[in-house]
């Protein structure tokens, strides 16, 4: 059973999505590589990581998960298989100074995607060479947690710097994250996540969008099965998502595990595979993109926490 405060902020997440998600009626697909996810074993999960991020990963998905970290985190993802030739990759690290002086985790994360040598011509049909169209995203994240009894609240913010490369075009913006988790007892947590604040690139805004998520671990303290679910809205498209996944791990050795991921991300199929040999960790992920035509990749990540 939820206790009281617990159940206060389920109500209070929603509630916020439902109050900033409003009626908005022009629709913007500005930078949608922001809203992909990153990770293979966030995206093998469905995307559903809103409460259960606790690594460098935390600096896209939840910067309040940045908190957990007990002193240097690291990953990197590298998408395979992607239509078009486009290119996807992720890095993040994450650092806690100290737990005795409790000055909060920092994180520093990488996000780059586009497409290179896109034939270019003129208006009158002449080749002119190539073009690329290259995104940029570098993230600079912020958490703190205070622990009271057998709970644990933590916030973190995420400041990001936009850039946007195609042909003759650069421009740079920038913008922010913010998010809260809530670990209510070693079965429940709770996050909430404000993606995009305020980030502007030119002329063009980036849509905000709200996620609320929760994460179960049904057998307790070792974590061993974990469920996450996230709900989550796009302003100024009506684009309401539904993440739902599910992990299973196993340590056949000491020092050996092996995890198995499944998930829907809002309809579609993603299945993955973990390997953790002490502390390093390679994940794969089989995904499904939200637009029909990009077709089905693959994810890999590699992860260390020390």
């Amino acid at each position: 059973m939820l206790s009281k405060t617990a159940k206060f902020l389920v109500v209070f997440c929603l509630l916020s999505v439902v109050s900033i998600s409003g009626v908005w009626a022009d629709d913007n697909h500005m930078l949608p590589m922001l809203r992909m996810g990153v990770g293979a074993r966030a995206l093998a999960m469905g995307g559903a990581h809103v409460a259960e991020a606790h690594d460098a990963a935390a600096g896209y998905w939840n910067p309040a998960g940045l908190a957990d970290i007990e002193c240097v985190s690291f990953t990197a993802m590298y998408a395979a298989g992607m239509a078009h030739d486009r290119i996807y990759n992720y890095i993040g690290f994450g650092w806690t100074p100290s737990q005795v002086t409790n000055y909060g985790t920092f994180g520093i994360s990488w996000l780059n995607s586009g497409t290179k040598d896109i034939l270019k011509y003129d208006g009158s049909g002449n080749y002119k060479g190539t073009f690329k169209d290259m995104n940029n995203v570098f993230l600079v994240s912020w958490a703190f947690k205070n622990e009271f009894k057998d709970r644990m609240f933590s916030f973190g913010f995420s400041f990001k710097v936009v850039n946007m490369d195609i042909d003759d075009y650069s421009k740079t913006g920038v913008g922010g994250d913010a998010g809260i988790k809530f670990v209510v007892d070693p079965r429940v947590a709770i996050g909430l996540m404000v993606q995009d604040i305020g980030t502007k690139v030119d002329d063009w805004t980036v849509p905000t969008t709200v996620r609320v998520g929760l994460a179960i671990y049904p057998l307790g303290e070792d974590h061993s099965l974990c469920i996450p679910i996230d709900y989550g809205n796009t302003r100024h498209r009506r684009d309401e998502t539904l993440h739902l996944g599910a992990e299973y791990n196993w340590e056949f050795a000491e020092n050996y595990s092996a995890a198995l991921m499944a998930g829907i991300n809002d309809g579609d199929f993603a299945i993955g595979l973990g390997f953790k040999v002490s502390k390093i960790r390679l994940d794969y992920a089989y995904v499904t993109e939200k637009v029909e035509f990009l077709n089905q990749n693959h994810r890999i990540s590699l992860s260390a926490d020390f």
